[in-house]
């Protein structure tokens, strides 16, 4: 693409009209250059164009600085993608209000086409994290790309299940590029990018508001081929994300949880409404139609030339946590005191260790080593 076609698109997108809009004058004019250099009149005559839309886009033209993002959008090591593009997730393109362009940090493959998004709250239970990292690690060790929002919580497991079995994963933000959100998942946006992307509708520097958080759910369902609600009170915005995917089209599986758990009332509403009730992913797979690009290879397990077993690489705070840890139980309050680590970052990395086979987990919130670390 033209630099004069790219800044013209980072000016379209500055102009605060909405996706369908947009498309409209695209579609209307060949392109947004043609939109810069249609005459007010031509503008007006559109269909349900109003002065204000006219007003929008000739702000955009006399202040936005498309230059300015083009030049810091290079400097990040991003690039836009365009509805024209062969690149742009097909499912996604089809909707009426796909967005006209992508900001992007990362790569776009082929086989990103077979995503499948996994959603739900920011606060889970422990069973909830689990089942995200079980999930997503399964659906990436078939070959799925897996697309979620980056927010803590279920978000977080989903990427780092699909990035820990060596897959591919997207992460769909509601802010821009430049503003990584939460700031706790600085890192694992890194690690996404390394082995995926980022992507937002949003320009460069736009903050993090609530309003965005909706309209960027229905990207994650759009580009995917079905919804995993994981484990969302009914409060929760995973919900809109189902919403958005019926509204589309995508099929909705829900894991069912315990009836008593507030955390899950969103869920056990989606499956009264008819969603469809989540098992395996062998079995979702099989619903959907859709075969695996791959088969999971069986877990190797390393070993020193002595024949003790060697620890796989494991964050920071998994190995702060694993070193507190001995083959006697001990009680999560007593890890996260002798680590010197938040609550939030003990019970992860406790998570992440017992999926990792380091870990054993017993009433009462006590873990220990595996014995067969011994």
């Amino acid at each position: 693409m033209r630099p004069e076609e790219t800044l013209a698109w980072v000016r379209l997108n500055r102009t605060g009209l909405s996706p369908q809009r947009q498309r409209q004058l695209i579609e209307a004019f060949g392109s947004p250059e043609a939109v810069f250099s249609a005459s007010d009149s031509a503008i007006l005559r559109l269909q349900g164009f109003s002065e204000l839309h006219l007003s929008k886009i000739r702000q955009a033209q006399k202040d936005a600085q498309p230059e300015r993002d083009l030049w810091k959008l290079e400097r990040m090591g991003g690039w836009m993608l365009t509805i024209f593009d062969e690149r742009y997730p097909p499912l996604l393109r089809r909707l009426s209000d796909a967005p006209p362009c992508l900001y992007v940090l990362g790569t776009v493959e082929e086989n990103d086409e077979r995503a499948i998004a996994i959603v739900g709250t920011r606060k889970p239970s422990d069973y909830g994290r689990r089942i995200a990292y079980k999930i997503a690690s399964e659906l990436a060790s078939y070959g799925f790309t897996v697309v979620s929002g980056l927010a803590e919580g279920i978000d977080t497991a989903a990427h780092k299940g699909a990035l820990d079995s060596g897959g591919r994963t997207f992460a769909v933000l509601g802010c821009g590029l430049d503003v990584i959100y939460p700031r706790s998942n600085k890192e694992l946006a890194r690690q996404v990018v390394d082995n995926g992307a980022l992507l937002t509708e949003f320009p460069l520097g736009t903050k993090p508001q609530a309003w965005h958080f909706p309209q960027r759910n229905r990207i994650i369902s759009g580009m995917s081929l079905a919804v995993i609600i994981v484990e969302a009170p009914l409060n929760s915005g995973a919900l809109i994300t189902a919403d958005w995917a019926a509204e589309q089209g995508r099929e909705v599986f829900v894991v069912p949880g315990p009836v008593d758990q507030p955390s899950f009332e969103g869920n056990h509403r989606l499956l009264r409404e008819g969603a469809r009730v989540f098992t395996s992913v062998a079995d979702m797979l099989d619903e959907l139609g859709v075969t695996a690009l791959q088969k999971p290879e069986p877990v190797k397990t390393q070993t020193s030339p002595k024949g003790q077993l060697k620890l796989p690489d494991l964050s920071p705070a998994e190995a702060k946590t694993w070193s507190v840890l001995t083959f006697d139980w001990k009680h999560a309050d007593d890890i996260v005191r002798e680590s010197q680590l938040t609550t939030g970052e003990v019970l992860s990395a406790l998570t992440l260790l017992e999926l990792k086979g380091m870990v054993e987990r017993t009433e009462g919130n006590r873990y220990r080593r595996s014995k067969r670390w011994q």
